[in-house]
């Protein structure tokens, strides 16, 4: 009849989108069951082929065609509840679907709380790989760095440079001279980064200073109030009230 026809659709369609779930919960378990075992290589393919993000977006697909079905589906039972030709029967099985079709909903929501905390895992992992290869670098380069300057310096060709024995013969100290040079570069380039801090600490310092001022100055007209005040209530004369 018309009406097992149409439960036959809505029946079809829900089987279909179980199907679908199922498969992708299926994969999502095989991945949770490789990644527990470990495995370097797995991960970093999974970050690199954006496995979880994608099958995150497909979940968010799913969850759109299941929603608009919880949608489609009451209106279908209504308008079919009042027809006489549709058995109550057929109701019953349009019910149990809806029911079913809820139930997928919630079950695709689960799945897709369980790939965002695949993937935030995976994230972390990568984190700290990156950080791993970034402490075995800072430790070369404080192996490297003396090396680089000693050499830097001792290799520094000075000829030409003023202040050197090259056009002045009675000029012996040209390497001493280079290197004061460098010495005082350094430290017009370290009070140039450091002259924000020192700027903030006085600009806080005068700050305080101006608020001492104030107070004792408030704390001494307050005196000076009070003390005029009590002398007269002493003379007997009159409060101003201000």
């Amino acid at each position: 009849s018309l009406s097992n026809l149409v439960v036959h659709i809505i029946d079809t369609h829900v089987d279909h989108l179980q199907d679908v779930v199922t498969k992708l919960e299926i994969e999502l378990d095989s991945m949770e069951l490789e990644l527990d075992k470990g495995g370097f290589a797995l991960k970093k393919q999974l970050l690199d082929d954006r496995k979880f993000p994608k099958m995150h977006l497909d979940l968010q697909r799913l969850l759109q065609v299941i929603a608009h079905g919880e949608q489609v589906f009451p209106r279908v039972k209504e308008k079919c509840s009042s027809k006489g030709w549709f058995a109550s029967d057929d109701i019953t099985s349009l019910e149990e679907l809806i029911g079913r079709l809820r139930r997928l909903k919630e079950n695709v929501g689960f799945i897709a709380n369980r790939v965002t905390a695949i993937q935030a895992g995976l994230d972390s992992w990568q984190s700290e790989q990156i950080n791993k290869k970034l402490y075995y670098l800072s430790f070369l380069s404080i192996v490297f760095l003396p090396l680089s300057v000693v050499t830097g310096v001792f290799g520094m060709n000075v000829g030409g440079v003023p202040w050197t024995n090259q056009r002045e013969p009675e000029l012996k100290e040209g390497f001493r001279n280079v290197m004061l040079l460098c010495v005082v570069l350094l430290l017009l380039v370290l009070l140039c980064f450091l002259f924000p801090v020192l700027y903030s600490h006085v600009v806080a310092w005068k700050r305080r200073r101006d608020m001492k001022r104030s107070w004792s100055l408030n704390r001494r007209s307050f005196l000076r109030r009070s003390t005029g005040v009590r002398e007269r209530n002493e003379k007997g004369g009159y409060l101003r009230l201000y």
